[in-house]
């Protein structure tokens, strides 16, 4: 088994390796206690080189941190702009799902109401045939009746045939066409024409029997009118009577009045005054 061969240290890797070791050699005399003044000036420069170096280590490790700072800032900033991202994503994915619910609804709705509409016109597509088929066997029964009306060889025949379309049994319409036979003859024409006059000749009876009351009553309330009417013209007459007597004892009272008055004025003269 080969063991791998390690590279040679280089540049600045080389020189620390090379310093560290001159470094241990030079504890090592001083432990011993054999460190020269010139060995001793060497192991001051050596410290001295690795203090600047370890500074300068610090302060590159300084600033590494500080990019790492910053890197990891940055890669915080790019996670959360990713949550973002991704958490607008996730809510323009559930408005899409929402949008897209909503339209199969709609459109679901949409093809409920196509085959309701389609259930509805079929519906009303067969009421119509039914109501058209329905129309043609009455209108077929019509013309059958109507030809009926026109082949038959008496009235009595012709009703019969309407009164079975109306809906009557073929024995009651040959009865009814049978009364109507005989309403139709003369005699009971006559008959009818009878009643009809009598009922009117009763009807005019009752109408003069009403104007003769109205009359009468007219003619008592006339004759009351009229003996109040004299019986006011009577009192009329006694009371200018009666003025006319009582106006000479008036008159001579009130001369009386006048001749007693020392001052004659208007108002004596006037009560004085005869009157007309």
């Amino acid at each position: 088994m080969t063991r791998p061969q390690q590279r040679a240290p280089k540049g600045r890797t080389r020189d620390r390796d090379d310093r560290r070791a001159v470094v241990d050699v030079l504890l090592a005399r001083a432990q011993r206690g054999a460190l020269s003044t010139a060995e001793g000036a060497l192991l001051a420069e050596h410290v001295r080189e690795e203090q600047r170096l370890a500074d300068a280590t610090r302060r590159a490790m300084a600033g590494t941190t500080q990019a790492l700072d910053r890197h990891r800032e940055a890669a915080d900033a790019a996670i959360v702009e990713a949550e973002q991202r991704t958490e607008a994503v996730e809510e323009q994915l559930a408005r899409t799902q929402a949008e897209r619910d909503r339209l199969a609804r709609d459109v679901e709705a949409m093809h409920d109401g196509i085959n309701q509409a389609a259930r509805e016109a079929y519906g009303e597509r067969r009421q119509h045939r039914q109501a058209l088929a329905e129309q043609r066997a009455r209108l077929d029964q019509v013309l059958a009746v109507l030809a009926r009306v026109r082949n038959a060889e008496a009235l009595g025949d012709a009703l019969a045939a309407v009164a079975e379309h109306d809906g009557l049994s073929p024995t009651a319409a040959r009865i009814h066409g049978r009364m109507l036979d005989r309403a139709d003859t003369t005699e009971a024409r006559l008959a009818e024409q009878q009643r009809e006059h009598d009922i009117a000749l009763a009807t005019q009876r009752r109408r003069a029997e009403g104007w003769k009351r109205h009359t009468r009553e007219a003619e008592r309330q006339a004759g009351r009118y009229r003996i109040a009417w004299l019986a006011a013209r009577r009192d009329r007459q006694a009371d200018r009577a009666a003025m006319a007597a009582e106006l000479p004892l008036v008159q001579a009272g009130q001369q009386a009045l006048a001749s007693r008055c020392p001052f004659p004025c208007a108002t004596c003269a006037a009560e004085t005054a005869p009157r007309a």
